[in-house]
């Protein structure tokens, strides 16, 4: 289901890779979704506060603050 009612499905998808970012994205919004990108955790968890996305598709390994911890820091503040 790619949709809320009337509204898209928004996903923040969340990668240090712009090819990743780029085909994911791509196949998403070919699907009828609306696409956030961020290619690092701390951007990630203000577009979450900002956006509220109905999903979220992390990449583990980032540098910095890695998905994992994106995954922690939004759950102690949900």
């Amino acid at each position: 289901m790619t949709k809320t009612g009337d509204t898209p499905i928004k996903v923040l998808v969340v990668d240090d890779e712009k090819n990743i970012l780029d085909i994911i994205t791509f196949n998403l919004e070919d699907e009828g979704y609306e696409v956030i990108t961020s290619r690092d955790g701390e951007e990630a968890l203000r577009l979450v506060r900002e956006l509220r996305p109905d999903r979220i598709l992390c990449d583990i390994m980032m540098p910095d603050l890695d998905g994992l911890e994106v995954c922690r820091r939004l759950k102690a503040d949900s």
